[in-house]
């Protein structure tokens, strides 16, 4: 930027933002700098702090004041302990509960009515959340959060900052993703003065979903994201605001509004006050003459499990922005470089001051932030009453909408289901996020229905309830966004669909009637949804229902205490009546099968000596690439959960062979290309010891390992990946389709199995699937295997979300068992394991999981006519 020529006067001038220095009260122990103790001024170029730095600086800032408490969250993956502070007042801070109590009881109307609720929010303070963000490659946004608490601490002669301590109580997180920040800070600190220093770290930024932490928001699979929501759900903020990173180049900072599509399960009070907010952090940075902020440009938040967004749902204002630049190491942008339709720097209405190019030091990107997150404050000081009373009138709207017919009044998930733990599950995800779940106690009418007792039922008329609406209902884009032909104006980045009972293979039923008194009656409000796991009958084996997920985990337990597991050759009796290919574990003693299925929900059946094909657990090896593979993480997670223990096979690992001596089936995740899976990440992108893929030698290594007998299980990408590189006579009729021939970034799909095998054992006859830019199947001359699934061959498949073309894959294949020598190779078009959220299709990957003593026959074989 024009006028400021280095790091160093830029960091000056972060110092300036953070304080002001005259009149500093003598009197008063000065509050330690961030050089003073991290031996670095925030925004200095070339330097990070790790989350360990920051958790430091936080705590001998917070012990020279009487404005700031540290508190802990719980653990993360790797087992650092999560720290928050609070800052405001010291007045605030000793009525800390009381003001916690106050916004949960606006966030859900409590016992209020209009005038009590006006009363509150006139003399309650504001909760604002802030943190350092939860992508730690997004490196200014965990910096900023150092300079906004020294800022917040040490400037008494500030009155904007006087003003927020007065009204506003801040919560501010260091980062939501402390393994992450301190991976990608040691990384940058190891390279940097090399050709590497802006290199992305060649592996996942936490433990097992790296990007994808931020598409966690509902499901709350990982560890971090328990613990944030345990905590945002105890404090209940008004604002949520996190900090990310990157803006759409050259814009320097995106802010909200978000673009379209929205859903309609959010307050408009939320929504509309989510623009306001947005809107004040422009005409902030103008005041400031700093350029470059943008508004909806790509960014929409029609998914609602983002992290950071979720929350909106118990009304909270969420929202995000994104800075440019995400590096410690600055650079000059020239503005005849920017994108041909950016280079007259004409302006938008949504980027009403374009930036004009220059040098960019990373002291820039902490000052945006530092303004952006002052913005939110002084927006929350300005209208503190009205946000505060928003929050009540959203959720006495949210209640009088159900409560009037306008949606359902219910939704009942009928006990008695083939995946009962499932069923079970899909409630207690609801309850994780603040609903009210309530189980039926005995026969329950329901509308025009009678549901059996231990039906799980949601009411509707409760403040949380468009979360229900939003994961329970299928997802439509808005017909003001769709052209005349069903394409969106602005294709979708991320998915379309998620509806989770389709995902979890589950029943869901919405109820349009009024629940009468007797119905009501025998609901029961329950805080954990959960199926108790048996042992019923009795004799020297136990049989367990493929159709159930925690079977499988089940199995796998046993298996670990020495039992020994096989599938039924003859119809066998299992929780879900008559089943050939049930699981049968034997070699347990009673107790020790009853104390398996206690821990996993599971119900096994005594039965004396069925016919059995004895099986193993297979030795499991997951292609592990270096880069950041996210669904190499999600499958790894899955797999861990339940206790297949695979082993991460890196490129050297291929490379050396033998792999038939080690493993009986490995896994390739989702990849772009055959080109990654070959050549990997090129010498430009990563440091020696990083680079390649599997090479030649890896390519025959896999071939070799497959022609000998094994398993190879490739995923979405990675199936059109393994067409090429074993020349199968297979053709991805999708490949390089056009918008307007084909496309899904997203939605899920209904496909038909074929014949009952191995591979499907378990699985309901028409299963949903969530299909991402994945392959789609013709089986060519020479083919020989299974058409293991297919797309309708009449209709559309789409059963949530955005679909274009489903003309292109009526009757084609979704998933295949291809013979290659001795053994197979089974093709996925999809993602059966997907964001952990995808339960109803997890046993297409479970099945494969275990070594049989051959190979199952092939029914087709596609020759020459």
């Amino acid at each position: 930027m024009r006028g400021l020529k280095s790091g160093a006067a830029l960091s000056a001038i972060i110092v300036g933002l953070m304080m002001t220095t005259p009149g500093l009260a003598q009197s008063q122990p000065q509050p330690p700098t961030p050089k003073s103790v991290l031996g670095h001024d925030i925004g200095e170029d070339y330097y990070l702090a790790s989350y360990e730095d920051a958790v430091a600086y936080f705590h001998k800032l917070a012990a020279s004041t009487d404005k700031m408490k540290m508190v802990t969250a719980g653990k993360t993956t790797q087992g650092r302990t999560i720290e928050y502070a609070i800052i405001s007042s010291p007045e605030n801070l000793a009525k800390w509960e009381e003001a916690k109590a106050l916004q949960k009881r606006l966030s859900t109307a409590n016992g209020l009515d209009d005038a009590s609720a006006k009363a509150l929010a006139r003399d309650g303070k504001i909760i604002v959340h802030i943190d350092g963000g939860l992508h730690s490659s997004e490196v200014s946004a965990h910096q900023s959060a150092i300079a906004l608490a020294y800022k917040l601490v040490a400037s008494p002669d500030d009155e904007e900052v006087q003003k927020v301590l007065k009204d506003v109580i801040v919560v501010l997180w260091p980062t939501l993703n402390p393994d992450g920040m301190t991976m990608v800070v040691d990384w940058y600190r190891k390279n940097r003065g090399t050709p590497w220093e802006t290199s992305g770290m060649p592996w996942l930024y936490q433990e097992y979903v790296g990007h994808d932490n931020n598409r966690d928001g509902y499901m709350l699979n990982m560890l971090e994201s328990q613990n944030v929501f345990k905590a945002e759900q105890d404090y209940s903020p008004t604002i949520w605001y996190t900090h990310h990173q990157v803006a759409p180049f050259p814009a320097r900072i995106w802010v909200p509004p978000f673009a379209d599509p929205m859903s309609s399960n959010i307050s408009p009070y939320m929504r509309m006050w989510t623009t306001a907010i947005g809107v004040n952090m422009m005409n902030a940075f103008e005041e400031k003459q700093m350029p470059g902020a943008i508004a909806q440009a790509r960014f929409d938040n029609w998914y609602p499990g983002f992290l950071d967004y979720t929350h909106v749902f118990r009304n909270t204002i969420s929202y995000f922005t994104e800075v440019a630049h995400a590096s410690a190491t600055p650079k000059f942008y020239d503005s005849k470089k920017f994108p041909r339709n950016m280079q007259d720097l004409k302006a938008q209405v949504m980027y009403p001051s374009p930036w004009k190019g220059g040098w960019w030091h990373f002291a820039d990107s902490i000052r945006y932030e530092t303004v952006a997150s002052m913005s939110t404050l002084d927006t929350a000081v300005r209208y503190r009453e009205v946000l505060l009373y928003n929050r009540y009138q959203a959720a006495r709207d949210t209640i009088r909408k159900y409560s009037s017919g306008d949606g359902p009044y219910a939704w009942v998930i009928p006990a008695g289901q083939t995946d009962a733990p499932e069923a079970a599950l899909l409630a207690q995800k609801l309850i994780d996020q603040g609903l009210t779940i309530s189980k039926a106690s005995s026969a329950v009418s329901l509308g025009a229905q009678t549901y059996p007792s231990g039906s799980w039922v949601v009411k509707m008329d409760q403040p949380y309830a468009g979360l229900a609406q939003e994961l329970f209902e299928t997802q439509k884009y808005p017909d003001a966004i769709l052209g005349g032909d069903g394409k969106p104006v602005d294709l979708p980045y991320d998915v379309t669909g998620w509806t989770l009972p389709l995902q979890f293979g589950v029943k869901a039923v919405a109820v349009a009637e009024k629940l009468s008194p007797e119905a009501l009656a025998a609901l029961t409000p329950v805080s954990t949804a959960k199926v108790e796991g048996s042992v019923t009958g009795a004799g020297n084996a136990f049989v367990l229902s493929r159709k159930a997920n925690a079977s499988f985990l089940a199995a796998n337990q046993a298996a670990r205490r020495g039992a020994r597991i096989g599938f039924s050759t003859a119809p066998v009796t299992t929780s879900n009546g008559e089943e050939t290919g049930a699981i049968v574990v034997s070699g347990i003693s009673a107790d020790a099968m009853a104390a398996i299925t206690a821990a996993t929900s599971a119900t096994a059946a005594g039965a004396s000596s069925p016919a059995t094909q004895a099986v193993k657990r297979a030795r499991v090896g997951l292609y592990r690439p270096w880069g950041s593979n996210i669904d190499e993480g999600w499958t790894r997670w899955l797999l861990e959960q339940y206790q297949y223990a695979p082993v991460s096979l890196r490129n050297d690992d291929i490379k050396k062979g033998g792999l038939s001596a080690k493993f009986d089936t490995i896994i390739l995740p989702d990849l772009r290309s055959r080109d990654q899976l070959l050549n990997g990440l090129d010498a430009t992108e990563a440091p020696p010891g990083y680079t390649g893929g599997i090479g030649d030698e890896g390519s025959i290594a896999l071939k070799k390992f497959v022609a000998d007998g094994g398993t190879l299980v490739a995923m979405n990408g990675a199936a059109d990946s393994a067409i090429d590189l074993f020349d199968l006579p297979v053709t991805n009729i999708v490949k390089n389709a056009r918008s307007d021939e084909f496309f899904c970034s997203g939605a899920l799909l209904q496909i038909k199995l074929a014949t009952p095998s191995r591979a499907t054992a378990g699985m309901s006859a028409e299963p949903v699937v969530m299909f991402e830019k994945g392959p789609v199947f013709q089986p060519a001359v020479g083919f020989k295997g299974n058409v293991l699934a297919s797309y309708p061959t009449e209709g559309n498949p789409l059963r949530s979300g955005v679909l274009l073309h489903p003309e292109k894959i009526r009757g084609k294949a979704a998933a295949l068992e291809v013979e290659y020598g001795k053994g197979r190779i089974f093709l996925y078009g999809f993602k059966p394991q997907w964001r952990g959220q995808a339960h109803g299709t997890y046993k297409l990957l479970f099945n494969l999981l275990y070594a049989y003593p051959t190979h199952e026959a092939s029914t087709l074989e596609v020759k020459p006519d």
